[in-house]
């Protein structure tokens, strides 16, 4: 099977159209030493970890935790779904399901898609973390494992100075902040690094897409990054002819954040994760 490295990827993508290219603002907020985690919103698409990794520095790599089904192959199926429905639309789904042909090619670009993603796994060095509720008393007992696992690969990464992000579901940077739970593993880690002598520090990264990343505004994007065809439009809005708004995805690193609390209170933890949050909502807002 077909593997790239966390590098070779990024050197891919960045010289390929194959994917947006976003912009990287406030790099000079990203430490250069210590331990060091990315946090970033993730509620518009798919793709917002690999707009992070492009727009971060390439070296050391960064560790991402991801949904424990893309690491395992028991639930292959339920991973070909999820890239199969980030791949083609819904309506696309329903137009090629209707001819044999193309409802082969449509299965078959999945599953290759899916194993490739699966086979790399191991290459990016992700994190698995169970994130979808537990459906029996076995799996929640499965959950508990692999979340204390990835604490502890987690913490091994950040005392070893190496970068990880995470994407916290409805907690640190999700429109959905009210619910009640709230997730305290980031000051829990810091706490844990404050023993050791050392201070967790943790940048709050903005994902903007401008129009919001889709299926209808894909060949927008990659348009755009094949430089005759921007030459052309600006000339056509230089003449009058016909306006261009280029499409922008920012990536902005904003000034990192440190949990000054040891032995602190759950109340403390959830405190400090809902000004992280509004940190981020409020860049969200405004721009």
């Amino acid at each position: 099977m077909l593997s790239f490295s966390y590098r070779n990827s990024i050197r891919i993508l960045k010289y390929l159209p194959l994917c947006p290219w976003p912009e990287a603002v406030g790099l000079a907020n990203i430490p250069k030493d210590g331990p060091l985690i990315y946090i970033y919103n993730h509620q518009t698409t798919r793709v917002e970890p690999l707009f992070l990794a492009l727009a971060a520095p390439p070296d050391p790599p960064i560790r991402f935790f991801v949904d424990a089904k893309v690491a395992d192959p028991a639930i292959l199926a339920e991973t070909l779904k999820d890239v199969r429905n980030s791949v083609f639309s819904l309506s696309a789904q329903e137009k090629w399901a209707r001819h044999s042909l193309t409802r082969k090619l449509m299965e078959k670009t999945s599953r290759m898609l899916t194993v490739f993603l699966t086979a790399n796994i191991t290459r990016y060095n992700f994190i698995p973390v169970f994130v979808h509720p537990p459906g029996s008393p076995e799996e929640e007992s499965i959950k508990r494992r692999i979340n204390r696992e990835a604490i502890e690969s987690c913490l091994r990464s950040l005392e070893n100075d190496e970068p990880v992000a995470i994407a916290p579901r409805g907690g640190y940077t999700h429109q959905e902040a009210t619910r009640s739970h709230v997730p305290t593993t980031l000051p829990s880690l810091a706490e844990m690094l404050q023993k050791q002598g050392k201070t967790l520090k943790i940048v709050p990264s903005v994902i903007q897409e401008k129009p919001q990343l889709g299926f209808a505004t894909y060949k927008r994007y990659i348009a755009d990054r094949i430089l005759p065809y921007r030459v052309f439009r600006l000339l056509l809005q230089r003449l009058g002819i016909k306006r261009y708004e280029r499409p922008r995805i920012t990536v902005q690193f904003l000034p990192p954040v440190t949990f000054p609390c040891i032995d602190s209170s759950k109340e403390e933890k959830v405190q400090f994760v809902l000004h992280l949050q509004k940190i981020m909502l409020d860049v969200l807002n405004r721009d």
